[in-house]
């Protein structure tokens, strides 16, 4: 199906049956936005002047990788780096190889001399003209617009119209060159990157694919290569239209020793040598459609040829299949031989998803060789703490072990159809690269079987926190957890062990900060509300709030909005502790998009507001745009967000986290000092709009109301007991109303006269 109809399709579904609120589809990957990488490496690609040239190393056979360390081959030279070399190319050449100057240009097609003459015919004086063809020559021209820089020997004449005639002295009168020669001097600086150290245990020549751990649904291994509409950028392939649609990921090995080995034994046939891939449709991302594919294709070198071995339509599953290919052709047996996988779908952003694991390409391997044999880590930890993935450090030395996991469980497969034996393991922790302690690994179970999900459950102890003594303001401790067996072989061991960093800055965060789809409102005047507590006995005040907007179906960066803070109520937002929408001196802010690596905009707010126990932190629209904040579909906050469309808060309907993160004053902080929100008693007016009376109710005892117009002038006052406020005899419009305590503090509420 079109994917503009199922767009709409998708969007009329949702509007029917999840009421306004939708999940939408990313435009872009701002982790990968901002990566100037230079993949100048194909056989025949465009250069430009100054361009790099990298030059690649040939691998021997096996190929494994389960994508679970970064196997992609980095384009990142720079022309000062030692190991760059540089070559200037020329595009002209005479017969005997000298160079042509800058100044003489040449023309495809014959030039001429034409000459003129006065005679008498008939006693007349005539003008005849003739022509006379210029001399052509050979030049040697190297097209330069491409790499390899290749030539041909061509047949050229000289760029000028000559005119003679002879009744002049000179000869010859006028030769004039052509503006626009076909041929001209040209040059060309290209620099060439040797493969480097750090090149050697890289396996794939391209950046487009998605290497992550946030979009597969139970892989066999921690890591995947995910295939969409993104190039290596994080941008869409084609912004023309919501439905172009065309090949876009490559996924493209090495060359490969395919005629010998590194002993120089010749492979062939019998070797045996089979390549071996898993892969899964969609995930927890977009599935692909039935005319969207993925494919696997081979170079053969002496044909300069990719040859398609294998594709697949799209579907909808979350099984991983499994897929297995004998090179049985003797035009595989080449050096330089490579394979490579690409996807073909929407080009308009985050679409058609598949998803690679585990690719083997070996000799000596059997068509039943289908098993990894391999017992692995699935994903990292999501945090070391209760209920957050980030929090402040100064509230975490408050209340440390309160707050701290007792244990960490980590998903890992055992992949063999044979039982994996438990060996020890353990967690290190490390804070600035030094070894803190060592927690080691108690097993459950004696050991894992096969073709089996497995949890590690890492018991760090009932008193286990992190050191607060070693920073004053942030800090970030590594973690390290391993598996190990006594079970061999197994075939990679880099999906072992697995890294994880504890963040604590000036801010609480549910989300892993990765976003796999934009979640928004649509209604004009719709409020966002996200729960979140302090710890028992800590209070605050925010500063800011962070907030990751992601490109969606609509562009909502000039469409305004507030921030607002809710106190709780019985679970829900309650009163109003802080809204930017101030009658007086309102502050509008916009959705920011694609803010590089970490990906989030911070809005300052005009006050510096306290809070303590639960309390609520979103916005409110003034239009009807969604504005699409990232949506985290790995960590499930669904019962802490909020939103109201009208006059009731409603659960979204949508299993994930917001990426919303509230900021709280820090020591660390370099910002002009803002002003505390005072907090007062709570006020509250009702009916509010009214036409006839006015009630108000609060906690402390009132001195006296004022009320003032949005001009500042007073238009009422009165010394309140209980009782009502007539306004029948108001004019419609907006009023604030101010109540002033008998403890000498205030509070303004904003009142709408409707009659």
């Amino acid at each position: 199906m079109n994917k503009l109809v199922l767009t709409f399709f998708t969007f009329l579904i949702h509007f029917l049956v999840f009421s306004q609120e939708y999940l939408e589809p990313l435009k872009t990957n701002y982790q990968l936005i901002h990566q100037d990488l230079k993949p100048s490496y194909n056989r025949t690609s465009s250069v430009q002047n100054n361009d790099f040239i990298y030059l690649t190393d040939t691998v021997f056979l096996p190929i494994v990788d389960d994508f679970s360390t970064d196997k992609y081959k980095k384009y990142d030279a720079n022309i000062n780096d030692v190991s760059v070399s540089d070559s200037m190319w020329y595009a002209l050449f005479d017969t005997a190889g000298n160079l042509i100057s800058n100044f003489q240009t040449f023309m495809g097609d014959t030039t001429y001399e034409y000459h003129y003459d006065s005679v008498q015919i008939n006693g007349v004086d005539t003008l005849i003209e003739y022509s006379i063809p210029l001399n052509s020559s050979f030049l040697y021209i190297q097209n330069i617009s491409s790499y390899p820089i290749t030539g041909s020997l061509v047949e050229v004449w000289p760029n000028l119209t000559v005119y003679d005639s002879s009744w002049t002295i000179a000869s010859p009168d006028l030769a004039i060159v052509g503006n626009n020669p076909d041929y001209n001097q040209d040059s060309l600086t290209l620099y060439f990157v040797p493969p480097l150290s750090d090149d050697l245990d890289k396996l794939w020549l391209d950046n487009s694919t998605y290497k992550n751990t946030s979009y597969p649904v139970n892989p066999l291994t921690i890591g995947v290569a995910t295939f969409d509409g993104l190039n290596n950028n994080g941008y869409p392939y084609d912004f023309s239209a919501s439905s172009a649609v065309d090949w876009s990921d490559e996924l493209t090995s090495k060359p490969l020793f395919l005629n010998a080995d590194n002993s120089g034994n010749s492979y062939d046939i019998s070797d045996s040598i089979y390549l071996t891939f898993w892969y899964q449709s969609g995930g927890i991302g977009e599935s692909p459609d039935l005319f969207d594919s993925l494919r696997l294709e081979y170079f053969i070198p002496n044909q300069n040829y990719w040859k398609r071995i294998w594709s697949t339509g799209g579907f909808t599953s979350d099984d991983w299949l499994f897929q297995h290919f004998l090179l049985d052709d003797t035009l595989y047996f080449q050096d330089g031989f490579q394979f490579r996988f690409s996807n073909y779908g929407n080009q308009t952003g985050s679409l058609d998803h598949w998803h690679l694991d585990y690719v083997i390409l070996g000799a000596n391997r059997s068509f039943a060789d289908t098993v990894m044999n391999d017992w692995a880590f699935q994903f990292e930890p999501t945090s070391m703490l209760q209920d957050y993935t980030h929090m402040p450090w100064k509230h975490y030395k408050q209340v440390s072990q309160s707050v701290t996991l007792n244990e960490v469980v980590i998903p890992s497969y055992n992949s063999s159809i044979n039982n994996k034996f438990l060996q020890p393991a353990a967690m290190d922790l490390f804070y600035d690269n030094s070894l803190l302690t060592s927690i080691p690994y108690n097993p459950t179970s004696l050991n894992v079987p096969g073709l089996s999900n497995f949890d590690m459950i890492y018991d760090l102890g009932n008193g286990f926190e992190f050191n607060t003594t070693v920073a004053d303001t942030f800090a970030t401790f590594d973690a390290r957890f391993y598996l190990a067996t006594n079970t061999t072989p197994e075939r990679l061991s880099e999906n072992d062990t697995i890294y994880y960093s504890q963040e604590f800055k000036n801010f609480y965060a549910y989300d892993d900060g990765t976003a796999e789809a934009a979640y928004g409102l649509v209604s004009s005047g719709a409020e966002l509300a996200y729960k979140f507590e302090l710890p028992t006995g800590i209070s605050d005040t925010i500063r800011s709030v962070q907030i990751h907007f992601s490109p969606s179906v609509n562009d909502a960066s000039s469409d305004p909005f507030f921030l607002q803070i809710w106190e709780d109520s019985s679970g829900q937002p309650g009163q109003l502790i802080y809204t930017t929408d101030d009658v007086n001196l309102p502050t509008f802010y916009y959705p920011k998009y694609n803010l590089g690596v970490n990906g989030f905009c911070q809005y300052e707010l005009p006050y510096n507001v306290p809070v303590s126990g639960t309390y609520y932190v979103g916005w409110r629209q003034s239009t009807a745009n969604r504005l699409n904040v990232g949506f985290d579909k790995n960590i499930n906050r669904q019962n802490d967000i909020f939103y109201k469309v009208g006059s009731g808060w409603n659960n979204t309907i949508f299993e994930g986290a917001l990426m919303i993160r509230p900021v709280f004053v820090s020591p660390a902080d370099n910002l002009v000092s803002h002003p505390t929100l005072k907090r007062t008693s709570n006020v509250k007016l009702y009916p509010n709009p009214t036409r006839d009376v006015l009630s108000v109710s609060t906690d402390l005892p009132i001195r006296e109301i004022e009320v003032y117009d949005l001009q500042g002038r007073i238009v009422f006052s009165i010394i309140y007991s209980d009782g009502f406020i007539n306004v029948s005899d108001w004019d419609n419009g907006i009023y604030l109303v101010k109540v002033n305590f008998k403890n000498g503090k205030t509070n303004t509420k904003k009142l709408i006269i409707q009659h």
